[in-house]
């Protein structure tokens, strides 16, 4: 891991915990010296320490976001800021982290290779391993024409197919269907049949079972995110409009998860 990576990881932990202290307590503002403390520490740590060291792995303007963020909460911190505000800050603030993870990820790589991998490890039936290849040339067709909201989309598809490939390859479905990521009827509370999972479940089960690392499971989030801007509505409730950089950034994404599902 770079020091880059490592000072990303960093800044994502003191986000978390950051999270975690203010939903302690309950009061509108906050007053505690602790509290207060904690936040400043935090923000001075990103610009003293993390951001120098993912800003020389990065285009100009990658980090001008969180930037914004920290230097909002540390205003806020001089004085009693409001909680609630605080809370959506780091929302807000963990969110473009995991961005940011996303282009270090294709900065390292800048496009690697798009060959198709060979699927006969993780699946024996051919017909399926066709399907998968077609759809991985589609994603890559996708990215060149360039079609970015399209090649997203194909990459959400292929990466559900992995995953479920995955799932099926274990003799024993019960740490699959037993564990915490596995998503759950709210009234009886058992373990939805696989057709109901969504590209998130299939995720955190991959990540607590250990098919794919934490860095992975973190990236993953922003496809899955965009990949929902398919919906015309969505997209302009939030104003984005992905853009083939972002496309290409989210390919580097799919293709590691799946490079790290077929090993």
């Amino acid at each position: 891991m770079t020091d880059s990576q490592q000072a990303l990881d960093d800044a994502l932990r003191r986000c978390d915990f950051l999270q975690a202290l203010l939903r302690r307590k309950s009061t509108r503002q906050v007053w505690a010296e602790d509290e207060r403390g904690t936040i400043k520490a935090t923000c001075l740590a990103w610009f003293n320490n993390q951001n120098p060291k993912i800003a020389v792995q990065l285009d100009a303007g990658a980090l001008t976001s969180a930037d914004a963020i920290y230097h909002r909460m540390l205003k806020a911190s001089e004085l009693a800021g409001s909680r609630s505000q605080y809370r959506q800050s780091l929302k807000e603030l963990r969110a473009e982290l995991l961005e940011i993870r996303a282009k270090q990820m294709s900065a390292v790589s800048k496009r690697t290779a798009d060959v198709t991998p060979s699927f006969t490890v993780l699946i024996p039936d051919a017909r399926m391993q066709s399907i998968l290849e077609r759809r991985w040339n589609e994603c890559v067709l996708c990215l060149n024409a360039p079609a970015p909201m399209a090649a997203t989309v194909m990459m959400g598809g292929l990466l559900e197919g992995l995953l479920l490939a995955r799932v099926n390859k274990e003799p024993s479905q019960q740490p699959i269907f037993t564990s915490a990521g596995a998503p759950r009827d709210r009234v009886s509370g058992k373990t939805l049949p696989l057709k109901e999972w969504t590209l998130k479940n299939f995720i955190d089960v991959a990540h607590e079972l250990g098919w794919i690392s934490e860095s992975a499971k973190d990236v993953s989030i922003v496809l899955r995110d965009y990949r929902n801007y398919i919906h015309p509505q969505k997209e302009l409730s939030h104003g984005i409009a992905l853009k083939p950089q972002d496309a290409t950034v989210l390919w580097e994404v799919a293709k590691s998860i799946s490079k790290q599902l077929l090993m």
